[in-house]
């Protein structure tokens, strides 16, 4: 089952991520601009609303899956191989995800895809949550409310030819932040929405002896950059007796990302 969950996995994502972008003489503002959009799609996100699984124990097993807007991604390896036809206008984001609720309204999260080769492409993301669901304090009916704090890293790597030259590149990225989100509790349907804060940290590398950074920011071959941006989402969630599907749309970091969600629990 397990080996099967990955293959479904892998499958989604090869389409989108089957080779990697063309990456060449990149400034400072094209360095930012790549960190906004490939953080943007490695946020944790569950896809949830703010209730608990439970009123005392729940859990919850299966996959999340989305994509994420590039353009600016897109714009830069347009710039450096026109005549190639670009993988990277959108990202694609997929991984299996468990949580568990316990008492006093807490909820552990994790997503998890294992280093997976897509074509041309290595990838793996781990990325956790912890929620705290107080809405039931506030005393408030049908509306549960809960602040949640996330942390996610995630690793890609591929081979490209720079100046005539084979060249690995590796994107190393993780991103941590905090969310405050309110859910509507009707039974079959939970609409929800939040905000928050994300910070992130990439740093992107080539080995070899081509240069992909532009010689006016860096003559290094590695470097690292961070930022902050406000997190907003919104979604809703369908109970269907044991499963749970839901949808989500969120913009982080300037870029849009749609995720989807189907799992199974008590």
């Amino acid at each position: 089952m397990k080996k099967l969950t990955i293959l479904l996995l892998a499958l989604g994502l090869n389409s989108l991520m089957a080779a990697g972008p063309s990456l060449d003489n990149i400034t400072a503002d094209d360095f930012d601009k790549i960190s906004e959009e490939f953080s943007a799609n490695f946020v944790h996100r569950p896809v949830s609303p703010a209730s608990p699984l439970g009123t005392v124990f729940g859990f919850e097993v299966g996959l999340i899956a989305g994509l994420t807007d590039a353009p600016e991604i897109a714009n830069i390896s347009r710039r450096e191989n026109p005549t190639e036809a670009d993988p990277f206008d959108q990202i694609a984001h997929a991984g299996l995800y468990a949580s568990v609720s316990v008492p006093f309204g807490l909820t552990g999260e994790l997503i998890l895809l294992p280093e997976t080769e897509l074509g041309d492409v290595s990838i793996s993301h781990t990325s956790m949550g912890l929620k705290w669901t107080f809405g039931n304090l506030l005393g408030i009916p049908v509306i549960d409310m809960a602040v949640r704090g996330h942390f996610s890293s995630s690793e890609l790597s591929y081979s490209d030819t720079i100046d005539s030259v084979a060249t690995s590149i590796s994107l190393d990225n993780t991103t941590y932040g905090v969310n405050l989100l309110v859910s509507g509790n009707l039974l079959l349907v939970e609409p929800f929405a939040g905000v928050g804060i994300v910070t992130r940290d990439t740093e992107l590398s080539a080995s070899g002896s081509a240069q992909i950074f532009d010689t006016t920011y860096t003559t290094a071959q590695s470097q690292s950059i961070d930022g902050t941006s406000a997190q907003v989402f919104a979604g809703v969630q369908a109970n269907l007796l044991i499963a749970k599907v839901a949808a989500q749309y969120e913009n982080v970091f300037g870029t849009s990302v749609t995720s989807v969600k189907l799992t199974f629990g008590f």
